[in-house]
């Protein structure tokens, strides 16, 4: 059996992450070749990952970061089996690298970003032995692009706004915040697509029926009530959450700014 001192033990700890037993056996297996230790681990991490592919990863945390120039964004769902692993040390570490390769990198490509990260995350399955997953990622682009991440991180939003204003610094960060407590699924109601809206309507008009009033005005009632809808589904036309008096079109326009686009992740959200 090959003789191991606890310093080449710690070298491929700090290597790997694993915890002492498994950096034990896999020294012994590799007869102290601290290179094959490291293949030995990444392999039990995928062996670990394969096994529990089909557990479900309903909890986790939401990763954002806005490069130096605040024209870059990106955000990261990243997802385990239990909050108790979400909320670990070692996992918001796995989503600050994973945040830093995104960026590094600049893409939307979610396979590629997986390859870049499978020896982090590897490492940390062999820690926790359970499934963890890159479930979503995002990068925009824009002249500002601002960013805000609940205190929980379990919700989080990055926003593109195409503008030549830099003098406001906290309204981007306000309209990102709005974005993550209401929800808008649509920058202004012109983006609503028409199947949307159908689908909407024959809601309404079947709630409308019900109360057995005539033709007229059921499509009253029906015309009213999807004004609303479109209220509440863009984000141009919501009243600022800072300020009631306002709707978010009045603060953009105030500013000059155009809103490119906006992304919103809520763990346990598809």
């Amino acid at each position: 059996m090959v003789l191991l001192n606890i310093n080449l033990i710690k070298k491929l700890r700090n290597l790997t992450g694993a915890g002492i037993l498994i950096c034990k056996k896999a020294l012994i297996k590799s007869n102290g070749d601290i290179e094959q230790a490291v293949n030995i681990i990444r392999m039990l991490g995928q062996s670990i990952l394969k096994k529990r592919s089909i557990n479900n990863t309903s909890f986790g945390a939401i990763f954002t970061k806005v490069n130096e120039t605040k024209k870059v964004g990106a955000m990261l769902e990243l997802c385990s089996e239990t909050d108790f692993v979400s909320n670990n040390i070692n996992f918001i570490k796995l989503g600050n690298k994973i945040i830093n390769i995104m960026l590094n990198y600049n893409t939307n490509d979610i396979d590629f970003i997986n390859e870049k990260s499978k020896n982090y995350i590897n490492s940390l399955v062999v820690q926790v032995n359970e499934k963890i997953s890159i479930k979503k990622i995002s990068i925009i682009h824009g002249d500002i692009v601002s960013y805000y991440l609940h205190n929980n991180k379990k919700i989080g939003v990055l926003l593109s706004i195409k503008t030549n204003n830099f003098n406001n610094d906290k309204l981007p960060k306000l309209l990102a915040m709005h974005i993550a407590a209401y929800n808008p699924k649509y920058i202004s109601d012109q983006n609503i697509p028409s199947s949307v809206l159908d689908k909407e309507y024959k809601i309404q008009y079947s709630i409308a029926k019900q109360y057995d009033k005539p033709i007229n005005i059921i499509k009253k009632i029906v015309d009213s009530r999807m004004l609303q809808f479109k209220k509440d589904v863009s984000f141009l036309n919501q009243i600022a959450i800072t300020n009631n008096n306002k709707i978010i079109k009045d603060l953009v326009n105030e500013n000059n700014y155009i809103i490119n686009e906006f992304v919103r992740f809520e763990i346990g959200n598809n």
